[in-house]
């Protein structure tokens, strides 16, 4: 294996690494197009569901793009490098995911169950609290998105319909349900992570107990939230498909 493969292995498990974490922690920067709506990304939007699950999705994925990667450099193939680091990285992701990240983060952080339940606690009303908070800012888009689809609709067999800009606008509804499906697959994967932390919490005592059963009450709470939010947001998406300007 030549020098110079192996310094152009290196480098690009290195890009691969800072293209990787940077997924992981914002989402893909190399998308382009029409942006989304600022009330869906500014702000405090911008920063809500960081979620255990996603992040260990993306260190799984790092992970595992780095074994591939390193797999084909050994093979002395660079087009091995990029189909290693590409497969590697979707397994590392699968993987990330299955590991359970939250639990495994409660057992790491909180030695007795009492502990874990308090962080729990914690968390689940802050994502609610989140949850609240996002779903204000989408639906009030949804609901502009919702009147510029029904506009559309009844303006685009009629004479003298714009049809450049009514292409601009549905451009502008696409991006938003882009950024409104991304942000729901966040709430029900942190969803899922404390359905998994609960159902592995083993009470001891009449404390503990009630505390479980309160968590899981607070847990419906929020699943209730996010599937009501998927449903408004599920609407939009079914208008938006049944429009067509040819």
């Amino acid at each position: 294996m030549s020098n110079k493969f192996k310094r152009s292995s290196t480098c690009l498990l290195v890009s691969l690494t800072l293209l990787l974490s940077g997924c992981a922690n914002t989402g893909s920067s190399l998308l382009s197009g029409t942006k989304p709506d600022p009330r869906l990304t500014s702000g405090e939007q911008s920063s809500f569901f960081s979620s255990s699950a996603v992040q260990g999705c993306g260190i799984g994925a790092l992970g595992g793009a780095g074994i591939g990667a390193i797999a084909g450099a050994l093979a002395g193939n660079t087009k091995k490098v990029l189909i290693g680091a590409a497969a590697g990285g979707a397994a590392g992701c699968a993987a990330g995911v299955a590991t359970n990240y939250y639990l495994d983060s409660l057992k790491k952080d909180y030695a007795t169950t009492a502990d874990r339940l308090q962080a729990m606690d914690k968390d689940i009303n802050k994502d609610t609290d989140n949850v609240a908070k996002t779903s204000v800012a989408m639906k009030q888009v949804i609901s502009d998105n919702h009147a510029t689809l029904t506009k559309i609709s009844m303006q685009k067999d009629n004479a003298g319909f714009d049809k450049a800009n009514a292409n601009k606008e549905l451009a502008q509804v696409d991006a938003n349900i882009k950024v409104m499906k991304s942000k729901i697959k966040v709430m029900k994967e942190t969803s899922a992570g404390y359905k998994v932390a609960l159902q592995d919490q083993k009470a001891g005592n009449a404390a503990d107990k009630g505390k479980l059963i309160k968590l899981n009450n607070e847990y419906s709470n929020l699943n209730v939230q996010i599937n009501a939010l998927e449903s408004e947001a599920n609407g939009l998406y079914s208008q938006r498909q049944a429009i067509s300007l040819g």
